[in-house]
């Protein structure tokens, strides 16, 4: 089996389970943006979890929530965080807006740096 790549995206840094991050919403360290909240816990050393909740009211269009995911999955990928040992969940404060992708990866980025995880390669 050949190795999983650096800035992969494996099992290990997804939660398991439908709804698993619930608990982590109620209670954990938040880091709040004008578009995105950060829920954050310590996890298991050396691989981070990323869990993203996004609602139809905020993202009304399948094609959207998709992008949307998609961007912050890549900036958790990219960044130093996904190796800091930290439950990571993110949710939207606002309504997204088509265009407004590079803003919402440079407000993840931040986020995650906030968070205190190795800064960006």
């Amino acid at each position: 089996m050949p190795p999983a790549r650096e800035e992969g995206y494996g099992r290990a840094h997804r939660f398991s389970a439908s709804g698993s991050f619930g608990p982590l919403l109620r209670s954990g360290k938040k880091l709040r943006g004008d578009a995105l909240v950060l829920h954050a816990a310590r996890g298991e050393p050396g691989a981070s979890r990323l869990g993203i909740a996004l609602t139809r009211r905020l993202v009304p269009s399948a094609v959207h929530r998709n992008l949307v995911k998609r961007i912050l999955r890549e900036s958790f990928r990219r960044h130093g965080v996904k190796r800091a040992g930290f439950d990571c969940v993110l949710t939207l404060r606002a309504r997204f807006e088509a265009g407004s992708e590079a803003a919402l990866r440079a407000e993840a980025m931040r986020l995650f740096d906030l968070l205190g995880g190795p800064q960006p390669r």
